[in-house]
């Protein structure tokens, strides 16, 4: 199975209206089904694209995935980030559905985290997010950013507050918090929404984040219409290049922003030994040899399970020093040699004193 969910939103009619993201979606798509063999793929474009539709979108996306099927999440929108309790950094990276508000119609990284959890190891599951702060947008322990010869990180510039762009014709996919949120969530006064879990994404997904965590992505005017400069470099490569791999992927959109003199850096997150594998190709099964369900216990290969015993009780009261009496048993039928010295004391015993009396 090849299934996507392709998110793209541009704010019309906002303060803060982008124009490169509903191209972005398209050309996934279009490359998704042309190059790859997709054929259910989800639309959320702009108004359709909602917290709660986002979040039931999720669900269907990874509802029945199973060893060597291939699912793909892209969105092309504004991010941002909001204080945290619980992130390292202090910082909680979201993605901006249409009707965010800033406190529960959010989608956060944890929330990423603890949905995409639920797709088992040994599927494909990969996760594209062209937005500003995109980088450990799953919270995953390896990350890999190319380290080219021609980079000198120079290029347009961002205000980080305003979200502005030096060069007119680029716009910044980053939407800031108003300061009053970010004002109440450090004083405690505002409550977000966080989700924390044990489980993680580290063994099968794969994040191709637009730009590192502190950065911001371009929505850029590129070859005659606007779009992001990570989504056009990826689908540009990839429409050539099939067989891509993804670390050849993540390469060459650094490159690509390089060469056009943007300042953000695609990241590429998950496990380093997927790094060779090709691009939303199902991982090959040596990989992933034995999948067991996280429910059941694991048994070791050629074992045998034994059902535990119990240990023997401890004998309380007349048991402890009389050792020929047991629980729910009169005399046992084999008596040894202290039991029986011990019971002709008490019949000599009882003798003399029946007896003596007389």
């Amino acid at each position: 199975m090849k299934r996507a969910l392709i998110v793209g939103i541009n704010y019309e009619g906002t303060g803060h209206a982008l124009r490169g993201c509903i191209n972005d979606a398209n050309n996934m798509k279009s490359m998704l089904q042309s190059q790859y063999g997709f054929t259910e793929i989800e639309m959320l474009l702009e108004k359709a694209a909602t917290t709660d539709a986002i979040k039931a979108a999720l669900a269907r996306l990874i509802t029945g995935a199973k060893v060597g099927d291939s699912l793909v999440f892209h969105y092309s929108g504004h991010g941002s980030q909001l204080p945290s309790t619980i992130e390292a950094d202090k910082w909680e990276e979201i993605i901006c559905p249409i009707d965010i508000n800033w406190k529960d119609k959010v989608v956060t990284d944890d929330f990423f985290k603890q949905t995409f959890s639920k797709v088992p190891v040994g599927v494909n599951l990969t996760v594209i997010l062209d937005c500003c702060h995109s980088g450990t947008g799953l919270d995953q322990d390896e990350t890999y950013t190319p380290t080219l010869t021609r980079d000198f990180n120079s290029g347009v510039e961002f205000d980080y507050f305003t979200g502005l762009a030096v060069n007119p014709e680029v716009g910044s996919r980053f939407l800031p918090p108003p300061q009053f949120v970010v004002d109440q969530i450090k004083s405690n006064h505002l409550e977000i929404y966080e989700y924390s879990t044990s489980r993680d994404v580290n063994k099968t997904a794969m994040l191709i984040a637009g730009c590192a965590p502190h950065q911001t992505s371009a929505d850029a005017y590129i070859d005659g219409k606007f779009q992001g400069a990570a989504t056009y470099a990826l689908t540009q490569h990839l429409k050539v290049n099939p067989k891509s791999s993804y670390i050849d992927l993540i390469t060459v959109m650094n490159q690509f922003m390089v060469d056009r003199k943007f300042t953000q850096r695609p990241q590429l997150d998950g496990s380093f030994r997927l790094h060779a594998e090709k691009v939303f190709e199902s991982w090959p099964t040596a990989l992933f040899p034995v999948v067991v369900a996280e429910t059941s216990p694991s048994i070791p290969t050629g074992g045998t399970t034994t059902t535990p015993t119990k240990p023997p009780k401890k004998r309380k009261g007349w048991q402890s020093w009389l050792p020929c009496f047991k629980k729910d048993r009169a005399i046992s039928p084999k008596l040894n040699k202290p039991t029986m010295i011990f019971i002709a004391l008490v019949v000599v015993f009882a003798l003399v004193v029946l007896f003596g009396s007389k």
